[in-house]
C-alpha cells in the first residue's frame, strides 16, 4: 500500500523512531548513499545497479514515489515503470556515514566536539545536510539532530 509523502521532508517520512539494526552498508552502497545524501533532492545516482537498488530498498535506505508523490511499497517500487528517482531515507543517510562521521555528528550534538566551519570534516557533513554553519559555529540541522536522537534511542553506539 502506498503512502502520501508529498508533505513530508525531502527524505520521505522522516527519521525512524529507531534505526534499523540490520547490516552495515557495503563500500559500493555507501558510495551511492553518500552521493544521494549530497544531492539537493536526495536522488540516488542512476548508475546504481538493479541489484544494489534492491539490496538498499530491502534495508529501507532508499524509497521511490509514484508520479503523484505517494511512497511506493518495496514490491511496487521495483515494478513501477514511471520515471521517478530513487530517494534516500534518513536511515540511508545514517548508513552512508562511516563510524568516524557518526562519532562527529554525535559529538556535535552533545557539545563534546567543536568543529570549525572550515574543517574538511564539517564541510562533508554540511554537504550531506546533517550540519550547518551559523556565525562561525557548526550546529546540527534538524535532520542531523533527529538521526542522532534515533541512533541513541536504538542503542546505536556509532559502531554499526
Amino acid at each position: 500500500m502506498s503512502s502520501n509523502t508529498s508533505g513530508a521532508s525531502a527524505d520521505g517520512i522522516g527519521p525512524s523512531a529507531a534505526l534499523r539494526s540490520g547490516r552495515g552498508a557495503t563500500v559500493r552502497e555507501r558510495q551511492y548513499l553518500t552521493r544521494a545524501a549530497r544531492h539537493p533532492e536526495g536522488h540516488v545516482p542512476v548508475q546504481a545497479s538493479a541489484r544494489l537498488i534492491e539490496a538498499m530498498l530491502a534495508e529501507e535506505w532508499i524509497y521511490r514515489e509514484d508520479g503523484d508523490g505517494f511512497r511506493l511499497e518495496p514490491e511496487e517500487a521495483l515494478a513501477f515503470c514511471g520515471r521517478t528517482a530513487w530517494k534516500i531515507t534518513p536511515d540511508g543517510r545514517w548508513a552512508a556515514l562511516g563510524i568516524r562521521q557518526r562519532v562527529l555528528v554525535t559529538g556535535v550534538r552533545t557539545g563534546s566536539l567543536l568543529l570549525a566551519p572550515d574543517d574538511v570534516r564539517a564541510k562533508a557533513l554540511v554537504e550531506m545536510h546533517l550540519v550547518k554553519t551559523i556565525g562561525g559555529a557548526v550546529e546540527l540541522t534538524v535532520l542531523g539532530d533527529e538521526l542522532v536522537s534515533a541512533a541513541e534511542a536504538s542503542g546505536d553506539d556509532c559502531q554499526r
